[in-house]
């Protein structure tokens, strides 16, 4: 009995040993262990699993949070009146928007004074712009709206979320490309400055047909005719294709950013520079000798930076937030038919 006892423990202690040593074998520079374990290591380096995600985001919330106390001491600080309100994403697709708009609003003003300076009957109020300029303009606006087709990446635009939550729940409103405001009064601004240009027009041929010098009548005539071009090709090029749809469209947005950032709004550069996290599983032998393998842990975490300015470019803040969440069991709650 002895003998077969001693046996057992004999025959226990070499399979132990033989599979101590494979697993030494499994972590050496065998070639076929070696490129098992590579395969098995690279496959997880290219992707996180969901918990590794459902972690990072959760860091980031944090990093929204944080970000979002700084703004709030700058816009609000401690007296009756807040310095802003509002805060703008100034990401590439906000900028070009802007920009455009702006262009739109520079070739309009050109094109106004165009008509206001046809003056037959005497010298001119303003010297008008030539030709040449306002179609340099309208150029403007088609070139700068091409570069509005970036797009974010998901993780950053998680982030945008999330910051956008937390700036609310300050007080603060977050502006971005996706979510200008009110399009309603960026639409009106337009058609102000349209309506405005035609106004412009009908008063420049009053004054033009009640000069009762015939030359100078039809001077002035050419003249309008010339700027008439303008004005037509000044409404073509805004149905041309950009990003937005139309160049319409991406005026109507620029204009409506403008709107909502008003005059004591900042401007914010937000970026999700890393983000990720990785998978653990302790290995004890004696325990797996008689346990299943022990449940997976999880770490996430990200790094983000922003930069706040003022609408002139002045720096106001700016930092780089690095966090992480150590290797930790995560846990889902069961699926269940009631409503949370």
């Amino acid at each position: 009995m002895k003998s077969k006892l001693a046996s057992i423990i004999i025959t226990v202690t070499l399979i132990c040993l033989a599979t101590l040593a494979l697993w030494a074998q499994g972590g050496g520079s065998g070639s076929g262990s070696q490129s098992s374990s590579s395969s098995a290591s690279s496959a997880g380096q290219g992707s996180a699993t969901i918990e590794n995600e459902i972690i990072t985001y959760k860091v980031l919330g944090n990093q929204a949070g944080q970000i979002a106390d700084r703004v709030a001491g700058i816009c609000k600080p401690r007296n009756p009146s807040p310095t802003c309100r509002s805060v703008l994403l100034t990401d590439p697709n906000a900028q070009s928007e802007i920009i455009t708009a702006k262009g739109f609003g520079a070739s309009a003003d050109a094109l106004g004074k165009a008509y206001d300076g046809v003056e037959p009957s005497g010298p001119r109020v303003e010297a008008a712009p030539s030709l040449s300029d306002i179609a340099t303009l309208l150029t403007a606006i088609k070139s700068t709206a091409a570069y509005s087709n970036q797009t974010f990446q998901p993780t950053t635009q998680s982030m945008v979320t999330l910051l956008s939550k937390e700036l609310q729940t300050r007080g603060i409103a977050l502006w971005t490309s996706a979510a200008p405001g009110n399009l309603d009064a960026g639409l009106e601004n337009v058609k102000a400055r349209l309506n405005d240009i035609a106004q412009k027009k009908k008063d420049s041929y009053t004054r033009v047909q009640s000069e009762t010098d015939e030359k100078k009548k039809a001077a002035a005539l050419a003249a309008l005719g010339d700027i008439d071009k303008e004005f037509s090709n000044f409404r073509t090029s805004l149905t041309a294709t950009s990003p937005d749809g139309t160049i319409l469209a991406t005026v109507v947005k620029g204009e409506t950013l403008k709107v909502s950032l008003s005059n004591t709004g900042l401007l914010l550069t937000l970026s999700v520079d890393a983000a990720g996290g990785d998978t653990k599983i302790t290995h004890f032998f004696w325990r797996e000798l008689f346990w299943p393998t022990p449940t997976p842990s999880y770490n996430g975490g990200a790094i983000v930076s922003f930069l706040l300015s003022d609408q002139a470019g002045k720096f106001l803040d700016a930092y780089v937030f690095h966090a992480m969440y150590d290797f930790s069991k995560w846990k889902s709650p069961k699926y269940t038919d009631k409503e949370y």
